[in-house]
């Protein structure tokens, strides 16, 4: 990749590709053959896949998935017998929206279901004792559990002791002992044929309902209630923060049709509150307007008004809800901007470490969107721990290259116990404790990235002129949606672009005019890491080029993600 010396913050750029890389992708033009390359794409047949993923046959057999034949007749037992069900959900969105899947396909075969999710200060993560109890109490003979329940060994001996089943259906990281449950469902265990392993918790759970329901319904009426779980689906696969690749990208292209014709009220309710159009809902409009608030409830207070938004029946029951979703997530933010701005001298200290551990009075419920800002602004994996009288709880959030479980498998001698997956974890650890895990987990992510402190920098796809952005580049990158982790959304870079305005907006936000020959574009840059530039400077962006619409009218505008001034004007 060429990287630009001598700036702040280095920009990477992919190696140009050219004609036998564009004939061997199959497709029609050189920029997209440049961005299906960037994102590992070889052939023909991987290209087609990527840029259709809603096409036929996108989703493997569910009946590969190892425990599958064994989870789907316990429900079907449970069904048949008119058994009260329990699904056991998790206090975040994979968990919540991976929990209203199982739960709305259940109850749709006439299922008597309760969901638990736990309260995160309260119950901390995954299946604890005294959840079970309350679940025995209230007559219920099965359990599923969704995006958790992998290493709950002793919680289910203590549940088949109480008279209840288990099904788990989990995504997380196996153990060498699996939990004695009557099925066990996650496609990383040994021996699982599902070929997609990167699924989220409410991935998995997708899969149990896809085989469930296509065990006992007709293929046309199956199509019908998919089209609304896979909104919730997706919702879990772009919350979890697992790779918009291979079949991840299926489901959320499946939830986002489902989305935009209003097969979730849920929905609708929090697009109206936050002013976005519902039929042109976005995976970013998921990860940015949807899933915060979707989450706040469990962050700030306890999940169930996030559970109940999106399994209400009509637009009247989801106003209802979506405003108490609104206000705390409000007073999220304001909580989280207050503690960014707190610790940011703190964290500053620790950078040279190659990993950021931060210890201190910080809520449980704020740690893991700690960690990942701090992740993201320190390209480093960041771990913050509420730090207790003898025990503490850490999140930790990684970036690309850093394995977070194995990482902490190297610390396993100072920790209690811990979970998670590739890219979000979470533990506990003896608060005297917490010296020694700092000092161990940065010397584990320092051995995974080769022994360097890896510095901040941004990538791009290409380069660009001006004169090519237009509609014309949003529909083709339009193709490349939906964009997350492992998928970012394309990036460019312009050289010498002039600037013939540069507005400063309230938040700290700039809006800026530029021109390179005869094309002249809009750009906007949220809360720039680059000084304002004067009128008349020629300078080098960074950017996305994004799409909106007023009144039905397109409109293109750079999202500038850097600038500095350029060295040669090519305007």
């Amino acid at each position: 990749m060429e990287v630009a010396a001598g700036e702040r913050v280095p920009w990477a750029i992919a190696p140009r590709v050219g004609e036998p890389e564009r004939a061997l992708l199959g497709v029609d033009s050189l920029l997209s053959a440049q961005l299906l390359w960037n994102r590992g794409v070889r052939t023909a047949e991987e290209a087609c896949a990527f840029l259709d993923p809603a096409g036929a046959d996108s989703l493997a057999d569910p009946w590969l998935m190892r425990g599958m034949r064994g989870a789907v007749d316990r429900l079907e037992e449970a069904l048949r017998k008119s058994e009260r069900i329990a699904v056991h959900g998790d206090y975040d969105v994979d968990g919540i929206a991976g929990a209203a899947v199982l739960v709305e396909a259940l109850r749709g075969l006439g299922g008597d279901v309760l969901v638990h999710l736990p309260n995160r200060a309260r119950d901390g993560y995954g299946i604890n004792p005294t959840a079970l109890h309350r679940i025995a109490a209230e007559g219920a003979s099965l359990m599923v559990t969704v995006d958790c329940g992998i290493s709950a060994n002793r919680e289910v001996e203590l549940a088949r002791d109480l008279g209840i089943d288990v099904v788990v259906t989990d995504h997380h990281t196996v153990p060498a002992q699996l939990p004695a449950a009557c099925a066990v469902l996650n496609p990383h265990q040994e021996g699982c044929a599902y070929p997609f392993k990167q699924l989220s918790g409410g991935g998995v759970a997708f899969q149990v309902a896809r085989a469930l329901l296509r065990d006992v319904l007709s293929a046309e009426e199956v199509t019908r209630r998919l089209e609304r779980l896979a909104v919730h689906a997706a919702l879990s696969t772009i919350a979890d923060i697992v790779p918009l690749t291979g079949e991840n990208r299926t489901i959320v292209a499946a939830g986002l049709a489902g989305a935009r014709a209003g097969r979730v009220p849920g929905l609708q309710a929090l697009c109206e509150i936050a002013g976005r159009p519902l039929d042109r809902l976005t995976a970013d409009d998921l990860a940015f307007m949807a899933i915060p608030r979707l989450n706040a409830p469990g962050r700030m207070a306890d999940p169930t008004d996030a559970f109940d938004l999106l399994v209400a029946q009509d637009i009247d029951e989801a106003r209802s809800i979506a405003p108490r979703l609104e206000i705390l997530n409000m007073a999220r933010r304001e909580a989280v901007k207050d503690l960014l701005l707190a610790i940011d001298d703190e964290a500053c200290r620790y950078v040279a470490d190659g990993a950021l551990v931060l210890a201190g009075d910080y809520p449980v419920g704020l740690m893991g969107l700690l960690a990942a800002r701090l992740a993201e602004r320190f390209n480093m994996p960041s771990v913050v721990i509420e730090r207790g009288e003898e025990m503490s709880r850490g999140s930790a959030r990684g970036v690309e290259g850093v394995h977070l479980v194995r990482a902490l498998e190297q610390c396993a001698s100072r920790l209690v116990q811990y979970g998670g997956h590739e890219r979000a974890a979470g533990f506990t650890v003896r608060s005297e404790d917490i010296d020694a895990f700092r000092s161990l987990f940065g010397s584990a992510v320092r051995a995974m990235r080769g022994g360097q402190v890896a510095a901040p920098g941004l990538h791009a796809d290409a380069g660009l002129r001006l004169t090519s952005i237009g509609v014309r580049l949003a529909e083709l990158l339009d193709r490349f949606e939906p964009v997350g982790a492992g998928n970012p959304r394309p990036t460019f870079v312009s050289r010498g672009v002039i600037v013939q305005r540069a507005q400063e907006l309230d938040g700290g936000h700039v809006r800026l005019r530029l021109a390179q020959g005869t094309a002249v574009c809009r750009g906007i840059a949220f809360r720039p890491i680059f000084p304002v530039p004067e009128p008349g400077t020629p300078i080098d962006i960074l950017y996305e080029v994004e799409r909106s619409w007023w009144r039905d009218e397109a409109r293109i505008e750079l999202v500038i993600r850097d600038a500095r001034t350029a060295e040669v004007s090519t305007a």
